[in-house]
């Protein structure tokens, strides 16, 4: 009996210890509690992740579920803009995502991909157009331009055009990008080695047809930037006021105009006018 005494004492002791020197890691490296629940939670978190990829957690939460899509994707890469606006092959989000993981060595495990994916479908569905992805690659390539790059900086161009937002089912960009007023181009930049600041699209870019030419209405808005630094992708306006506005009705192209990116030649890509829609989108018999 004496025995038991003495181990519950001294086992009273050493946990009495414990108490005290987590009391003093507690304040040695957290300012408040609210501190201590956070990195609490967060290793929490952690564990469940490595135990949902090992199989041994079957399912992960809301919260969870969202975490492994913004860590491997929203943040390092895409803004929420262009997840709405990307043009998705017959096989969705899923050729997306295994493209990340095996061709461009996303760090993401197979369980980690399939969650990404069911999160994809759900919030930015497949099903959202009303048009045929044929269809949707057509008004693409109507409105998209690139080039060959120069100086490692290549360049691809779309003309944001209401018809171009109603073959995605991105409509309420028509109205968020001001179409009625302002000539839009998503405008992206891509280098293959090194790394591309970004570039100031006000300075560098111009709008001209017919011996006219314009320039740009601040500010240009960053629509993404991917976390090497290799790619980012911008929105640049021309308004549509008469005294600016460069194409009119008699006007057969028009060309935006990008100088001294990657060298000292200007980039140019040129749209004929009308563009040339297919009539599933036009409603042209």
């Amino acid at each position: 009996m004496g025995l038991i005494k003495k181990l519950a004492v001294v086992t009273a002791f050493f946990v009495f210890i414990f108490i005290c020197s987590g009391i003093l890691v507690y304040f040695a490296f957290y300012n408040s509690i609210d501190d201590l629940r956070s990195d609490l939670a967060t290793a929490t978190r952690a564990v469940r992740i490595e135990l949902y990829n090992r199989g041994l957690v079957d399912d992960l939460t809301e919260k969870e579920i969202r975490y492994v899509y913004q860590k491997s994707c929203y943040r390092k890469c895409h803004g929420e803009a262009a997840m709405i606006t990307a043009v998705l092959s017959p096989a969705g989000w899923f050729q997306v995502v295994e493209r990340m993981r095996l061709k461009e060595n996303v760090d993401i495990t197979g369980r980690e991909a399939d969650v990404i994916k069911k999160y994809l479908d759900e919030r930015y569905p497949l099903a959202k157009s009303a048009y045929s992805y044929e269809t949707r690659k057509k008004v693409h390539h109507a409105v998209w331009r690139n080039d060959m790059g120069q100086g490692d900086i290549y360049c691809d161009i779309v003309y944001a055009t209401p018809e171009y937002f109603k073959s995605i089912g991105a409509e309420h960009l028509i109205k968020e990008y001001d179409l009625a007023n302002y000539h839009v181009f998503i405008s992206g930049f891509t280098v293959h080695e090194n790394t591309l600041d970004l570039i100031n699209l006000d300075k560098v870019t111009t709008m001209r047809s017919g011996g006219r030419e314009s320039s740009s209405s601040p500010p240009w808005n960053l629509r993404f930037q991917t976390a090497d630094k290799h790619h980012f992708e911008g929105v640049v306006r021309f308004s549509k006021d008469a005294k600016s506005n460069v194409v009119d009705s008699d006007s057969k192209w028009f060309e935006l105009v990008i100088k001294g990116v990657g060298g000292a030649e200007n980039r140019v890509f040129r749209w004929m006018l009308p563009i040339q829609y297919p009539k599933e989108v036009t409603g042209a018999s």
